[in-house]
């Protein structure tokens, strides 16, 4: 015989006066489980018959939530703490370590938290004025004049021809270190098609990985030209640029 004792019993419960929450049904339900536990505690050997498991199990999980519905109905009606509150807490343990016994799950598992969001990207690891162009750092890229520098190599999938690019960069003229052109955190990066800019990104940005970091000293004739671009960017500008890949696509 399985050792399976347990005595659930009532407390006397106080006169009250009608409280502001309806706990007929919470009582009712209450009550149930305590007829429920009562019936079969001389007796539990029925419920390990694989026949009856599926309504045990059905019985168990019933009892359990509306055991957990009634504590919150009891406490909101100011009974938390004692008299029925205190058995329904009861109840639904009982159906708990039952279902234990018998190898059956009966109190839903725990949600599933969320993952965090992910932080926003930020420009880190990029500098604040233009880097020197006659650095050695620099490695020609092509005949025409461009060069590239790796700051940082990031990681994954590289840059295609043709990609839309996700990105922080700046821009200075070569010729004086004058900015002309930023996009840096704490706003947000810009996103470009690799075909709708300059030659010397859609040559330049081919091969980095997201995360990474990458200068680019760009002639003249892969920028803007002899038409220069609006009055920021003169006639003939030879252009440094860093760029720092979020993401691509």
């Amino acid at each position: 015989m399985r050792s399976f004792q347990f005595r659930p019993q009532l407390e006397r419960f106080e006169d009250r006066l009608t409280p502001a929450v309806d706990v007929s049904a919470a009582a009712m339900q209450t009550m149930a489980g305590v007829a429920f536990f009562n019936a079969v505690k001389d007796d539990p050997d029925w419920m390990f018959n694989p026949t009856f498991q599926p309504f045990v199990q059905d019985k168990l999980k019933t009892i359990f939530t509306a055991s957990q519905d009634a504590q919150a109905t009891f406490a909101a009606a100011g009974w938390a703490g004692g008299g029925l509150e205190a058995v329904a807490a009861m109840n639904q343990a009982l159906a708990v370590q039952v279902g234990d016994w018998m190898g059956i799950e009966v109190a839903p598992p725990p949600p599933v938290a969320p993952p965090p969001p992910a932080p926003a990207p930020t420009d880190a690891g990029m500098v604040n004025t233009m880097p020197d162009p006659n650095a050695p750092n620099w490695v020609a890229l092509g005949t025409q004049g461009l060069k590239t520098w790796d700051v940082v190599q990031g990681s994954g999938d590289p840059v295609q021809a043709g990609d839309s690019i996700t990105v922080f960069y700046t821009g200075w003229l070569a010729s004086n270190g004058t900015q002309f052109d930023a996009r840096r955190s704490p706003n947000t990066p810009a996103t470009f098609s690799l075909n709708g800019v300059i030659q010397g990104w859609q040559q330049g940005i081919v091969g980095m990985k997201p995360g990474g970091i990458r200068r680019l000293f760009i002639p003249s004739a892969l920028g803007y030209g002899a038409a220069g671009s609006g009055t920021s960017i003169p006639p003939n500008a030879d252009l440094v640029f860093e760029v720092k890949l979020i993401s691509h696509t």
